[in-house]
């Protein structure tokens, strides 16, 4: 098939232009009898067969490059499809478009979402009358623009520019699942296209199956007539520095406490240097001079200085770069008034504890002391830490209500003792461990020597810093032959047998000793390690929210703040209000709120009073700063065996579509045969020329008439 046909009609005019030439060359000529020329007569029989065909040659030669110069312009195409002869058959087009936040990196003038749409309305610009075309981002969750196939190209341009980027991570299969599952509804008589538009990042392509052939999921399955485009249209070698991650020390904090917070920065390209500030409440509290590396995350560590109870926004931030939706980790700083640890047990159980804890906190009011008995009457929730010493059996309504406290993201520390049985410590479901009898511990044995487990576990690495090891001896061990599932030992003894185990439940966390609080079972109360551990356990009891979370599309609020009981009113950093709905979920009602995916801080206000307030901080995913790139092998080898093609811009992009949907033009290659040729032609003739010349000149003619041999005397 040819793009310009009309062109064919020149090729016919230009081939005859030689024919025309050719016959007036040799015109009908009036015949004169010379008799003194009779014997050129026979020179010219002996050489006319040979010019004629020397001729005709040429003249077939000049009507080649004439014909072929007119196809050339003509564009001759080369399809595969099975519709070559028939015309263009009808198509339908899926286009996937990566809407994550690495998707606003700054490209020359434009970012590479810009160029995405570009591209996605170029795609759609081509498409003929016929052609149906659907529309779905990559995100977190796949979001469907246009859920099936249509032709009314003026609607989907329309939706294609109302389409905003958000600051969320984004996965290529599911979105490439729900786009195959609506080409799969078309006309198998209909060819396919899948257009998925994306940078060079790789995180949005690690879910998918290295091997599909192998796994038998070969996203593609029952498709025919199919070509996927897979446009990359991110740099080659992107340059990036972002916030990590934070950690706060203590977790919970206190009015009028000084805290810190560490922060990790990721990089991509090559070291750098860096300056990252620290705010609190819109004001600098601190700076720091940051090497970044690709291979070694650099940590830098920011005093937080002493507040005033509330919620308080923070922020840590570097300079603006290419990709500046990362460039800040909001957090939030949920200082408390000095909430006072509950202690649970009789007075000679709790003596150390009580002690070490007033000493270390100030005054008594940092310190409740109840029997088990009166457990259960207390307010939990109002305690930063509960420290149960000996306190074993409890009634069933003081499990209760400790289970509740722990799950709401309460801090339980269990000390054992001589009072409880095996059968005490199975009626905790939410123990780390269960410990069996108090086993007596031989002289020669007693002396154990306690190792970190988990050195850099912020309950533990503050307390290693600068010190040695510790050691306890033993009078008496609750034997522990056990660790729950989802537990850990943070400190063993030297005999492997764990000291401290610690266990997440719910939104809290418990932590079991292997000895008791007092003396009775060991010196630990002597020891060094024990009043900074118990300081740790009352600082590092779990937060009462999480200091931010990534952005996200849906938020269940219930799950972030348990203490939330009415439907909240939500404002945005940019001032707008976000949506609630309220869902029943096992019997209780569940606050959704959904597409949070702005950075900053949400103003969440919940009923009236002084617990009202729940303010939440929303950040870019973490994961949208690493921009090591994918490459095109690893894309091939994801989506497994399937006509593909990778482009790395819009004109390559647009190439690749014309060859593709219409057939591959070889116009070129025909220009340079004719250039070929015509060198050829051009020798060919001045050849014939040559010698015809030279034939002139050497026919000559004796005295008698006849033809003389040319150097002859």
């Amino acid at each position: 098939m040819f793009l310009t046909p009309l062109f064919l009609i020149a090729a016919a005019v230009g081939a005859s232009v030689p024919l025309f030439l050719h016959l007036m060359q040799n015109r009908r000529k009036v015949t004169m009898t010379f008799p003194t020329l009779r014997f050129l007569k026979l020179a010219e029989k002996r050489s006319s067969s040979k010019v004629r065909l020397e001729n005709l040659l040429l003249w077939l030669l000049r009507t080649l490059i004439m014909g072929l110069i007119g196809m050339a312009f003509a564009m001759p195409m080369l399809r595969k499809s099975a519709f070559a002869w028939s015309g263009e058959a009808p198509r339908d087009v899926a286009i996937v478009i990566d809407a994550s936040a690495s998707m606003g990196y700054r490209k020359s003038d434009k970012t590479v979402w810009d160029q995405a749409l570009e591209a996605a309305a170029a795609v759609i610009e081509g498409l003929s009358e016929k052609d149906r075309v659907c529309i779905y981002l990559a995100r977190q969750q796949p979001e469907a623009v246009v859920v099936e196939p249509i032709a009314d190209k003026k609607e989907v341009l329309t939706r294609l520019k109302n389409l905003t980027l958000a600051s969320t991570t984004s996965q290529i299969g599911p979105a490439l699942e729900e786009a195959v599952k609506a080409l799969k509804k078309s006309d198998e008589n209909r060819e396919m296209e899948i257009h998925i538009l994306t940078d060079n990042q790789a995180v949005p392509w690690q879910a998918m199956s290295a091997d599909p052939a192998s796994s038998g999921k070969s996203p593609f399955a029952d498709l025919n007539k199919l070509t996927v485009f897979v446009s990359m249209l991110g740099v080659e070698a992107p340059d990036n520095t972002a916030p990590a991650s934070i950690a706060i020390q203590p977790t919970r904090l206190r009015k009028g406490v000084e805290a810190k917070v560490a922060t990790t920065f990721s990089r991509t390209g090559p070291n750098s240097e860096t300056t990252a500030v620290f705010t609190v409440d819109g004001k600098e509290v601190g700076r720091r001079a940051v090497k970044t590396s690709t291979t070694a995350p650099e940590t830098a560590e920011f005093r937080i200085p002493p507040l005033d109870q509330g919620l308080h926004a923070a922020k840590i931030e570097t300079p603006d770069d290419n990709l500046p939706e990362d460039n800040a980790i909001h957090f939030i700083l949920n200082v408390e008034k000095s909430m006072p640890v509950l202690v649970v047990g009789e007075k000679n159980d709790t003596l150390f504890v009580e002690t070490a804890l007033r000493t270390a906190l100030g005054g008594p009011q940092a310190i409740v002391t109840v029997t088990p008995d009166a457990l259960a009457s207390q307010s939990l929730q109002n305690h930063a830490c509960i420290i149960l010493c000996n306190a074993l059996p409890l009634s069933g309504q003081a499990i209760n209500a400790l289970e509740t406290y722990v799950r709401a993201g309460g801090f339980l520390v269990v000390f054992p003792g001589m009072k409880a049985s095996p059968n005490d410590y199975k009626s905790l479901p939410f123990l780390p461990a269960f410990p069996g009898a108090m086993e007596q511990v031989p002289p020669t044995k007693a002396k154990k020597s306690l190792s970190w487990d988990k050195a850099m576990h912020p309950l533990i690495r503050p307390l290693r810093e600068g010190s040695a090891s510790p050691s306890v001896s033993l009078r008496r061990s609750a034997a522990i032959s056990k660790v729950e599932p989802g537990a850990e030992v943070l400190v063993s003894m030297n005999t492997q047998e764990p000291f401290l185990i610690e266990k997440p439940y719910g939104n809290g966390k418990v932590l079991l000793f292997a000895v008791s609080a007092d003396r009775s079972t060991s010196d630990f109360p002597l020891s060094p390690f024990y009043l900074p551990i118990l300081v740790q356990c009352a600082d590092y009891s779990s937060p009462q929210s999480a200091p931010y979370i990534e952005g996200t599309g849906t938020v269940i609020l219930n799950e972030l703040f348990p203490g939330m009981s009415e439907a909240p009113k939500i404002t945005g950093p940019d001032g707008k209000n976000i949506p609630v709905r309220a869902n029943a979920a096992d019997g209780r009602t569940v606050f959704v709120a959904e597409n949070m995916f702005l950075p900053g801080v949400y103003k969440i206000t919940s009923g009236s009073g002084e617990n009202s307030q729940f303010d939440l901080a929303v950040n870019t995913p973490r994961g949208e700063s690493n921009l090591a790139p994918v490459t095109a092998p690893e894309i091939t080898s994801r989506l497994g065996e399937v006509n593909l093609k990778i482009a790395t811009d819009l004109p390559m992009l647009r190439t690749q579509m014309e060859e593709s949907r219409v057939g591959r033009t070889f116009g070129e290659q025909i220009l340079w045969l004719v250039l070929v040729l015509a060198v050829i032609e051009f020798w060919y003739a001045n050849s014939l020329s040559r010698r015809g010349a030279m034939g002139r000149e050497k026919l000559e003619l004796d005295f008698s008439g006849h033809i003389k041999k040319p150097g002859a005397a």
